[in-house]
């Protein structure tokens, strides 16, 4: 009935426009490592996928959907519902996110340090 790649790519392109919104509500925040913290936090929130069901051993598009969700439909609406799942999945993309933040600091830290020592 419903084709998944289409589902995500709608979703996709919808998840920016929210990510772009989640950019511009903390325009306050003047520290620039804890703005990247906040994104990070925002991407892992709308682009982490996970399972529907955590028993399901196909990978389909239609079986997945955004981790948050997941869990929230999952603590909602299914008694004894295990969230352990998705949450992993949502700690698995804060932990990638966190790491890439760590190198492009490190990038940019020996970046400025060499350039400096050229001038």
């Amino acid at each position: 009935m419903f084709n998944g790649i289409v589902q995500w790519g709608l979703y996709f392109v919808c998840a920016l426009a929210c990510f772009w919104a989640w950019d511009k509500m903390f325009f306050w925040l003047q520290q620039k490592d804890m703005k990247a913290i906040i994104r990070i936090l925002g991407a892992v929130l709308l682009f982490t996928p996970a399972p529907l069901d955590s028993t399901a051993l196909e990978v389909d598009a239609s079986n997945y959907a955004p981790a948050f969700l997941v869990i929230l439909f999952r603590s909602f609406l299914e008694n004894n519902a295990s969230i352990l799942d998705a949450v992993i999945y949502m700690l698995a993309g804060l932990f990638i996110g966190l790491i890439l933040m760590s190198l492009l600091s490190l990038f940019n830290f020996l970046r400025t340090k060499f350039t400096a020592q050229n001038e």
